[in-house]
Formats: C-alpha cells, sequence, structure tokens
C-alpha cells in the first residue's frame, strides 16, 4: 500500500536500557519481561520482588493468576545466574487470601518498576516525540503580491505536516469504546456549524438599481421590437409587470439555501462514503490553518478551485466543515439542477447559474445577467464567502483548461464601485488517484455530453459505491488580495467601465438605461407600481431608502456569527460614484473600444482595459492552483508509460524511472501525493488504473521471470490513460517546448550520434526566438508564466538548466554576425552552444517532445482542413467532426502515432488560436456559430505557410 500518510518516527524499544547501565540492570530487566521472579542476594534475601502477575508461557489453563509461580517454587529447583549474586528460594505454599493480596501488590510493584526505568531512560536520553512526514509547504503566493501573506503564513504554518481528514480525534485509542465505533458521528457532533446565514429577500435583488434598469432596457427593446409607441403606458407596465415577474422566477432558480443541519448530516455522510472509496483524502496542515487565519479577517474568501470532478462541489465545504469555517455559497451549472441532488447542493450552498454565460443568446439575456450579478454582489456584501470554478466546467483533457471570467468579473466589478473593500482570492487544486465520475471518451471523440438526470446520477454513486479510488489530494494556494492585485496591475482604475449602449430612439420618454458594472443614479428610476385608471402619472421614487445608497464603514461585513438586518444587507454605494464621469469619458474618449469577450460576464460592453485585468487575474489564478496541485501516483506512472516507455517496459525499469521523476519534480518544487517505494508506487498506480489502460504480463529470459508493463494505446483507452498523464504537462511544458524547437532546428537524429560529440553549434538567441514562437502557438494549451512574469525570462532559464544537464556545452560567442554597408563597431555576437547528447540526456527530451506532439498534430490536421473553408462557410460542429476524421484516417494508414490527437478539446483550442491570428473568423446566425476563412487567407497558397510552420515543429 502507498503510504500517503504522515509517517513516525521509530520510538525504538522502550526495554532498552540506556547506555552505559550495568548488567545487573540488564539481568533484572530481562526476568521482569519474561516472569521470572527473584531475589537479591547483595542487597539481602527477601520475598520476590517481580513478577507477571498475568501468568507466564506455563501458566495454568484454569486461569489461576499464581500458577506458573506455584509450578516452579513447589519444584524447590535452584537458577544461577550470571555471577550467582541471584538466586530463586524455594518457600511455603501461600494460601488463597495471600496469594490474591501478593497479586495485587506485586501488580503494583510492576507498575512502580516501569516507571522507574521509564525515568531512567528519561534522565539519560531526551525524549523523542513522533514527527508527521516532512512536506514542503506549497501554494505561496507571487512576488507581485508580497503584502497579501501578511498575517497568514509564518514559520508554524510552513513546518506542519500532511493531515488525512479521514483521521479523526475521536478514533484515538484513549476515547471510548463507543466513541472508537461510532468516532465520526461524534466529530460531527463536536463541530460548529451553526453559523448565521442570512436571508437575502427577493424584493431587495428585484429593486436593486441594476435589476430595474436592466428591466426597463429590455421592456424599451421589446416595444421597438414590436413597434409600439414608447409613450404607451399601459404595454410598458404589462411588460414590466412581465419581465419583473420572470426576474423573481430567474432568481428562486438560482439562489441558496443553506442549512447548517444539512451540512452537518452530509459532513457525516461524506465521512463514511469516503472512507470506503478513498485510502485517504490528505491536506497540508500549514494550509489549512492559513485559511483559517484568512476566513477570521474582515473580508470575504473567494474559493476558485480547478475543476475535474463533480465531487469539487463537495470537498471544499467539507474541509471548511472540519475547520468550523462558515461555508460558501458555490456557483454550480443549471444542469445540476435535479430532483433529490438540486435540493441537496442548494442546501449546501450551492447557486445554479447558466453554463455559458458569454455566449451571444447569453448576453443579450441583460435582465438574467443583471440578478445574477446583484445577487452575487448583496451575497459577498451580507458577509458570504463565495466559490466558483473558473475553468466553467471540468476538465476534459486532465490539465487546466482555459478560464473564464464571468463570475470573476462581478467580484471586481464589486470591488471597483466601492460595493467591496477587498476580497481574498484562494486558489485551489484538487487531485485524486482515480476520477470518481468516470472518463471523458465519449465527449473528447466527439460526441454529445450525456445530460445529467436522477437515474444516471443513482446509477453513478450505486457504480462508484463498489470501486476503490485511492488517494484524493485538497491542496490550498496563499490566499491574495484583490485590491493589491488591482493597484499592481498599473491600470487606471476609472477606465474599467462598462461601454454605454447607443440610445435606441430619439423620442423615447423614459430614462435612458444604462447596462453597466455601475449604473447612474437616475433621477426618474423605474417603478414597479402599474398605472392607475386615471391616466399617466409620475414615476414613483425608488423604493429603496436613501440611507442604504450611502457609505457607512466599510463595504463588506461580516455577518455570519450575527443575525442579519435589513440595514446590514442593503447594498452599500460610494458616496463618490463615479459612474457618470466614467459614462462621460467614454463617450469622449476615442481609445476605449467595445470588444466581443468571453472573459466576462458583460459579453462586448467590456473596455479592452477591463477585459486585460480580467484576463491577467483569471490567468494567475489558473496559474497559482495549478503550481500548488499535488502530482498522484497514477499521473506519474501513465506519464512516464506515455511518453517514455510507450512501447512497454520492465517493472524494474518502470521504478527506477520513478524514481527519477520524483527527483526532477522536487528540484521543480512540486508536490506529490504519493510517499513510500516507488515500487510499491508503481504495483498501487498499474492497480488503480487497471488493465483496460494498462497491461501487465510476465516474460521469461536468462536472468528469471521478469513483469513487463505496458499501455493500452488504442482507442478510445489512450484518451483515458492521457487524461492521467496530463497533469504532469503543465509541470515540464517550457522544458518540452524548449526541447521540441532545439530538435526542430537540427538537421540530423541526434539518436544517432548519442554519447558522442557531434560538431553541431546552436545559436541561443536563435533557440530563443523559436520557443518564444512555439509558446504562441500552444498558448491555449498552457499559461507558462503568471501575467506579471516574462515569457522570455523563463525560456533563458529552461535554456540554462539545458546547459547545466549537459545536452549544451557553450561553445563560447563564435557566432558574429555583420551588417551591410556597417563599419567594424556594428558587429555583434551571439552566444552558440555545441549539442553533447548523451543516452540518458536523449530519453528525457524525448519524452518531452512526446508530450506535446499529439497536440501539434492536432493542430497540423486542423490547418490541413482548412481548406475546406475555401471559399465557404462551415458550421463550427461540422469542421471538428470532419477534422476528427481526417485525423482518424492518418491513425489507420499510419501516418500519425499518437491516438490522442484526436480529441476535441486541442482541435478547438487550434480553431481559437486561428481565430485569434485573424486567420478565420466567425460569426453566429440561428445559434450557429459559422467559420470562414479571412480575406487573405481565402486561398490554399496562403494556407500552405501555416502548414509548413506548424509542421517544422513535428519533424
Amino acid at each position: 500500500m502507498v503510504d500517503v500518510l504522515p509517517k513516525l518516527q521509530d520510538m525504538g524499544d522502550p526495554w532498552v536500557p540506556p547506555a552505559g547501565t550495568s548488567k545487573h540492570y540488564n539481568q533484572r530487566k530481562t526476568h521482569l519481561r519474561s516472569g521470572t521472579v527473584f531475589t537479591d542476594h547483595d542487597q539481602g534475601r527477601g520475598p520476590p520482588k517481580y513478577f507477571d502477575p498475568g501468568g507466564g508461557h506455563g501458566a495454568s489453563r484454569r486461569g489461576n493468576r499464581g500458577g506458573h509461580m506455584r509450578s516452579r517454587i513447589s519444584r524447590g529447583w535452584e537458577q544461577e545466574l550470571g555471577t550467582s549474586s541471584l538466586r530463586f528460594v524455594p518457600g511455603p505454599r501461600p494460601s488463597k487470601h495471600s496469594r490474591r493480596a501478593k497479586d495485587q501488590s506485586a501488580r503494583k510493584i510492576v507498575e512502580q518498576a516501569k516507571l522507574g526505568e521509564r525515568l531512567a531512560e528519561f534522565k539519560s536520553h531526551p525524549t523523542i516525540f513522533p514527527e508527521p512526514l516532512c512536506r514542503p509547504f506549497h501554494g505561496r503566493g507571487c512576488s507581485c503580491m508580497p503584502f497579501s501573506a501578511t498575517g497568514l503564513t509564518d514559520e508554524t504554518t510552513t513546518k506542519l505536516g500532511l493531515h488525512n481528514l479521514l483521521r479523526v480525534s475521536t478514533s484515538n485509542s484513549d476515547r471510548y469504546y463507543l466513541t472508537r465505533k461510532c468516532c465520526y458521528v461524534f466529530h460531527c457532533l463536536n463541530l460548529k456549524t451553526s453559523f448565521n446565514y442570512p436571508t437575502i429577500p427577493n424584493k431587495m435583488v428585484i429593486e436593486d438599481e441594476r435589476v430595474t434598469s436592466a428591466i426597463e432596457q429590455a421592456v424599451l427593446e421589446e416595444m421597438e421590437e414590436k413597434g409600439v409607441e414608447a409613450s404607451d403606458d399601459k404595454t410598458y407596465y404589462s411588460l414590466v409587470a412581465q419581465h419583473t415577474a420572470r426576474a423573481h422566477n430567474l432568481l428562486n432558480n438560482m439562489k441558496a439555501a443553506i442549512s447548517s443541519t444539512l451540512i452537518r448530516i452530509t459532513g457525516y455522510v461524506l465521512f463514511k462514503v469516503f472512507s470506503n472509496l478513498l485510502m485517504s483524502v490528505t491536506v497540508h496542515g500549514g494550509q489549512q490553518e492559513v485559511i483559517e487565519r484568512a476566513s477570521r479577517r474582515d473580508t470575504p474568501v473567494i474559493f476558485v478551485p480547478l475543476h475535474r470532478s463533480h465531487v469539487d462541489y463537495l470537498f471544499v465545504t467539507w474541509v471548511l466543515f472540519n475547520r468550523q469555517i462558515p461555508a460558501p455559497i458555490v456557483a454550480a451549472g443549471d444542469n445540476l439542477r435535479i430532483p433529490v441532488f438540486g435540493w441537496l447542493l442548494r442546501g449546501l450552498g450551492g447557486f445554479f447559474i447558466k453554463r455559458r454565460l458569454e455566449s451571444c443568446k447569453a448576453r443579450k439575456d441583460i435582465v438574467y445577467r443583471s440578478v445574477l450579478q446583484t445577487y452575487v454582489t448583496h451575497a459577498l456584501q451580507a458577509g458570504y464567502n463565495l466559490e466558483f470554478f473558473i475553468e466553467g466546467g471540468r476538465t476534459r483533457t486532465g490539465k487546466p483548461c482555459m478560464p473564464k471570467g464571468g463570475l470573476l468579473s462581478v467580484i471586481v466589478d464589486a470591488y471597483m464601485n466601492g460595493t467591496l473593500d477587498d476580497a481574498l482570492i484562494v486558489p485551489i487544486a484538487i487531485n485524486y488517484d482515480k476520477l470518481l465520475d468516470g472518463n471523458f471518451i465519449r465527449e473528447q471523440m466527439g460526441q454529445s455530453k450525456v445530460p445529467e438526470s436522477f437515474w444516471g446520477a443513482v446509477r453513478a454513486i450505486i457504480k462508484v459505491l463498489s470501486t476503490n479510488y485511492g488517494q484524493a489530494r485538497i491542496d490550498f494556494a496563499q490566499p491574495f488580495s484583490l485590491r493589491e492585485f488591482v493597484q499592481n496591475s498599473k491600470i487606471v482604475i476609472p477606465q474599467f467601465t462598462i461601454s454605454q449602449p447607443q440610445n435606441k430612439t430619439a423620442n423615447q420618454l423614459h430614462s435612458q438605461p444604462l447596462l453597466g458594472c455601475t449604473p447612474p443614479n437616475s433621477p426618474s428610476p423605474l417603478s414597479l407600481t402599474p398605472p392607475s385608471d386615471e391616466g399617466p402619472q409620475t414615476l414613483p421614487p425608488h423604493p429603496l431608502d436613501a440611507s442604504s445608497l450611502s457609505v457607512a464603514g466599510k463595504g463588506h461585513q461580516r455577518s455570519l456569527s450575527s443575525p442579519a438586518t435589513n440595514n446590514h444587507l442593503s447594498l452599500k454605494r460610494s458616496s463618490s460614484n463615479p459612474s457618470s464621469n466614467i459614462n462621460a469619458v467614454n463617450r469622449s474618449c476615442n481609445n476605449l473600444h467595445g470588444a466581443r469577450s468571453s472573459s466576462s460576464l458583460f459579453g462586448s460592453e467590456v473596455t479592452e482595459e477591463y477585459r486585460s485585468l480580467i484576463k491577467a487575474l483569471s490567468q494567475h489564478i489558473v496559474y497559482d492552483a495549478e503550481r500548488c496541485q499535488a502530482i498522484m501516483s497514477t499521473n506519474a506512472v501513465a506519464w512516464l508509460l506515455l511518453f517514455v516507455y510507450r512501447d512497454g517496459t520492465t517493472r524494474s525499469t518502470l521504478v527506477k524511472a520513478l524514481d527519477a521523476l520524483r527527483e526532477s519534480l522536487r528540484t521543480k518544487e512540486r508536490d506529490t501525493g504519493f510517499s513510500g517505494s516507488s515500487k510499491d508506487i508503481v504495483k498501487h498506480a498499474v492497480r488503480l488504473l487497471g488493465a483496460g489502460l494498462v497491461r501487465v504480463e510476465e516474460s521469461k529470459s536468462t536472468d528469471g521471470t521478469e513483469v513487463v508493463i505496458k499501455p493500452i494505446t488504442l482507442l478510445p483507452n489512450i484518451i483515458e490513460l492521457s487524461y492521467y498523464a496530463s497533469a504532469l504537462s503543465p509541470v515540464f511544458a517550457l522544458d518540452a517546448i524548449v526541447a521540441t524547437s532545439l530538435l526542430s532546428m537540427l538537421s540530423c537524429d541526434l539518436w544517432s550520434y548519442r554519447d558522442c560529440s557531434p560538431d553541431i553549434l546552436i545559436d541561443r538567441e536563435k533557440l530563443i526566438k523559436r520557443a518564444a514562437h512555439l509558446s504562441k502557438l500552444l498558448e491555449y494549451e498552457f499559461i507558462l508564466t503568471p501575467p506579471c512574469g516574462s515569457l522570455e525570462a523563463k525560456i533563458h532559464q529552461t535554456v540554462d538548466n539545458l546547459v547545466v544537464t549537459g545536452l549544451l556545452v557553450d561553445a563560447g560567442k563564435t557566432g558574429s554576425r555583420w551588417i551591410e554597408d556597417s563599419d567594424e563597431e556594428d558587429v555583434s555576437y551571439s552566444q552558440c552552444y555545441k549539442v553533447s547528447p548523451s543516452t540518458a540526456i536523449l530519453e528525457v527530451i524525448g519524452a518531452w517532445k512526446s508530450m506535446i506532439a499529439p497536440m501539434l498534430d492536432a493542430y497540423y490536421c486542423t490547418a490541413c482542413n482548412l481548406q475546406m473553408l475555401v471559399g465557404r462557410q462551415v458550421p463550427d460542429v461540422k469542421f471538428i467532426q470532419n477534422t476528427q476524421s481526417y485525423i482518424n484516417d492518418l491513425l489507420q494508414k499510419g501516418s500519425l502515432r499518437y491516438g490522442e490527437s484526436i480529441c476535441v478539446d486541442p482541435i478547438r483550442n487550434a480553431v481559437k488560436l486561428f481565430e485569434s491570428q485573424s486567420i478565420i473568423e466567425s460569426y453566429t446566425h440561428d445559434s450557429v456559430r459559422l467559420l470562414y476563412l479571412s480575406t487573405h487567407y481565402d486561398s490554399e497558397e496562403q494556407l500552405s505557410s501555416l502548414l509548413l510552420d506548424i509542421d517544422s515543429f513535428r519533424s
């Protein structure tokens, strides 16, 4: 079994005497352990000092406690020990009562003797306490935000070890039997869950200025579409009532209803379920301490996990439940609003939102967006913490997806308009030895996703309960301040606004609605009261109290420990609301252009500066979360089998390779979710991966029988194995990019020159540019650096690592470059390296190249399939299906080696890349997205340059 728990140091034998003790001490201790009775003639004769009160090896089966001693005494024998200083003396047969008294006194003597020996050992040696297995404290904050960790991390938190949440204190041996037997029951009863979760009334959300403005705008747009005059008050108020009723319905289906009792019950159920499914659920103790300190601050905490499984919805809340931290509200897709399970998620804090907020239809639904934004803003203002998955959905590839900034833009907007003073953002990584949800083969092969249903969930649960899933690991990155991030972004804050929509008609009598992050304080806000029969009336003032629109102290109030009040739940506005000034700037500044965006809840109305901020923040979150993610045993073994030993290898060789991989991970300061012998880890991982992904055979040789392990490289099995291996792809992504760029610059096969010194020179500057170009090509696959970092510096560091490993040997500045018609002073020199390939290094860089080779194959085949767009438009779904068919044909012919290149995700990422480079363009018609080539690339001749560029990295 793989040891994933904190190891205890060997306490040794408590009966071993200290160094330097006498032989007499050893004799006394030996007979004490064996139950022998003796007298010490050097100290005078007397009754037996030590004996075994429970009987020895020859004790009577009738249970007589003194039988062993009587049997020896009745025989009247003597035994000499050592130097004959100790001798057994026969005595008279004791009576029943005297024997009982002697038993009791002897028992006390034994206890005193044991205590005395322990004290003696304590005086001779220092006490050694068991310590947890030392693990590095991962998830430290970025250097661009040095003040975020103030008061959260210290020397104590960094030295805490791993903690298995399934091992609770109520199961310790010092507890009563009933407590140990029902340890999870008593553990859950002892935890505090009775926090006051304030209720957010519908009226407060619907009557918010943002929602009323959106309703008014939707009404005016609908009246214009129907050709109704804006002065028709009857139609106007009728439509207002309809949209208001829809807003109430949207809010009822959306909002959470946290129940402390349900959280406690679910916590116990999860303990029982996880203890049957998982060997351990491990969390770093220091990370838990940091989160607990962050929760005590007067600031909302935003938990942002990477998304792998539906269990992720429960894991974070369960961990916080164990640390007695209030449960957050959790954004869940509306596809999970199914009977029973939807009610359960809602009671645990789930609120349901549309899965595709960035779609054109969702961007046009301004009422829905305003209700969602207002509800989340009021929840944060009321004191709730928030949890959402920044990837939008579960990753289908095993590596992090590109982030989506829908809900993130709501949080940033709440900070920008003064609703929140600050927020602590916590990136989270959750990893599993084996995925509980099954695999994503069906979707990666291009088939549609099966919708969630009640009976489908029941069948999945029944299947899950009969399987072992190994270990699970949860890692919390260091929380960082949203305020510090925005201030360090060095972008003018007033520019982060929503572009104003243009006036629809000149004769609109009602106030112009503004769709934005911070709606202006309209002098005549929308009234939800229908007109009377007396005719048109002046619109009444806004129903919200004026006091709720002013600033009173901090924008955020922690209220989970005190009852909610109306004043507490009122959304507080900044008295110096800059919305009107900002809107004027938007109308006058030509450099603030609207742009289509999938990185914001507000779609195309946001400015480029706002999009840049949201994109930078979301990428930083994903980068931090991936950096603290622990690598599980199945990830490591699957990576080695796919990219190093794709044709199979012996178990002993795989064990040695795993040792080298673990050392490489330690060098990169990455933690693993396993410990112990690599041989046991390989057995554990192969057993979890199963016969469908890994084949285990016995091979006979001259040295004996050897176990051979081979990956299943047939479709669709290879897709699932690739899922587990892809967890290491971000770790070695930059190494793979530099290695692939280096190999693409060579005109020979390095394997033919292994362990030699070929006369091959590599220009460092050209290698850097080549690697930067490939990094740009794979920008939708990996986040190589945080937004505050420099990609060029990272590439330089990676090249230096190749020099350290010995692949590149410094050849001096030998490559001079002359500029035409220049003097000698214009001569420049570049650093050159000589390639020195060894067998070990070639195996490593070969594995790195094989890691991104399937992606490059998918990109190349997608570029080849662009020819079907010449002179016509094709739906994106059909284009992707044709590309997969093209890849499948090449796999059948043997032209492609990697079956995982047929996956949908890299093909979609290639389409995004080509669209960002203006190679293809798209638009939506009747909910169908159509692709077509841009004017410059609408010919086969222009596409050939693109094909050659991508193919140059595949050779």
